[in-house]
């Protein structure tokens, strides 16, 4: 069998054919990822050392994976970065900073945080607003300022800012992107940040949009309405620019609990999908080379035939511990038309609190399931946490190393 490149390999597995291995993704997208401290401490098992570790995602303290251990965990995609990736901070200027664990990192710029009063730690907006906190102990930023959670009427929609790339952020997708491509053979994964369910708990606050989801149509539906038109210029402004440069555009939205759906699958089809199916229709449209991976976490099994009409060609995270989500099932029923781009292993139970014969137990039957075929991009199931050894993150990478070849 021939060798594969990076790209060829995952664009194999995306048309559902057996390329010569069983592609790899570490890194390439916000949820395949690994936190900043635990990359620092595989780092240092590695015996790589002379610079900082650079944390391009502070909300999730996400370490920007360098060249050289992408190669050694055979990994086969990569991020185009957008500009702003989280917490609004762009990632064009880096400054020193020490984190949590006592060590110094490499973070964006304008990352300029604030002690409050219960010690916990703030980012604020322009106009001085904390709009992101993270407790005292914690790793994490969460949302808690929500723009539209009082709004009654259509024209206070129109008082916040929609998702958009300037003409800035054009250039920067277009440099980076060009780069990437003519530089490298991975795949390049775009995440745009496309979100229509999860960007309402954003605005709204969970509660609330959940509640105006089942009982404020009017408010609901004119929200998704600006929220579409925003994110289908977005996309024309990314494919003229950047959209050239990659294989695969990532959309986000968590739709699913532990246990269920958010929302009755009745209500995604009649209140989500038309918009889905309207904006990831445009994207084909102006990038008819490029595939849809969609993130989604939690039991989310009864919505998927709706996402594949909605056309999603790859699913991320796969949950595989969650309800109804059993990889044998996931594949038989749904491995024609869709591609799992994870799975590989539960960050939630295995890799967090199993034993190391569990991981390579789990990896290998994993890899067993998902793999027939093509339509499968290994990784864990999202991003290595914070107190993951660096030999179980080993162990992971060495055991899928051993089963991926055709």
């Amino acid at each position: 069998m021939k060798e594969y490149t990076s790209r060829q390999r995952v664009l194999a597995a995306l048309k559902h054919q057996e390329a010569d291995k069983v592609p790899f993704d570490f890194g390439g997208t916000r949820s395949t990822g690994i936190n900043a401290l635990a990359y620092f401490k595989l780092r240092a098992f590695l015996g790589i050392a002379g610079r900082n570790v650079k944390i391009y995602d502070l909300r999730q303290l996400l370490a920007d994976i360098e060249p050289e251990i992408m190669t050694l965990f055979g990994s086969d995609c990569i991020q185009l970065h957008r500009m702003a990736p989280s917490c609004g901070l762009k990632i064009d200027r880096y400054k020193p900073a020490r984190m949590m664990d006592g060590n110094i990192y490499d973070v964006p710029s304008g990352y300029n945080p604030v002690l409050l009063p219960d010690n916990s730690t703030g980012i604020t907006d322009s106009s001085g607003r904390v709009v992101l906190k993270r407790l005292e102990g914690g790793l994490y930023f969460d949302d808690v300022y929500a723009p539209l959670a009082t709004v009654t009427t259509e024209r206070e929609l129109d008082m916040i800012s929609y998702p958009a790339i300037s003409e800035d952020e054009a250039a920067f997708l277009a440099r980076k992107g060009e780069a990437l491509y003519s530089g490298t053979d991975y795949a390049i994964v775009a995440p745009l940040g496309i979100s229509i369910f999860e960007r309402g708990i954003k605005d709204f606050g969970y509660e609330e949009w959940l509640m105006r989801i089942m009982i404020d149509e009017t408010i609901v539906t004119a929200y998704l309405e600006r929220l579409a038109d925003a994110y289908i210029k977005m996309v024309d402004a990314f494919s003229e620019k950047a959209g050239r440069f990659v294989q695969v555009v990532q959309a986000n939205d968590d739709l699913g609990m532990q246990n269920a759906p958010l929302i009755p699958p009745e209500v995604y089809r009649k209140v989500f999908f038309p918009y889905h199916k309207r904006i990831f229709s445009h994207v084909k449209k102006k990038l008819p080379h490029v595939y849809i991976l969609l993130h989604s976490c939690g039991s989310i099994y009864d919505l998927i035939p709706a996402l594949i009409e909605a056309g999603v060609d790859a699913l991320n995270p796969v949950q595989i511990n969650a309800e109804k989500m059993n990889p044998a099932i996931l594949k038989r029923e749904f491995g024609k038309d869709l591609t799992f781009w994870g799975g590989g292993i539960s960050t939630q139970t295995t890799l967090s609190f199993g034993s190391i014969d569990g991981i390579v137990d789990e990896v290998s039957r994993m890899m067993e399931l998902f793999a027939v075929g093509g339509g499968f991009v290994f990784s864990p199931v999202h991003n290595i946490q914070a107190d993951i050894s660096p030999e179980k993150i080993i162990k992971v990478f060495e055991t899928a190393k051993k089963l991926r070849n055709y």
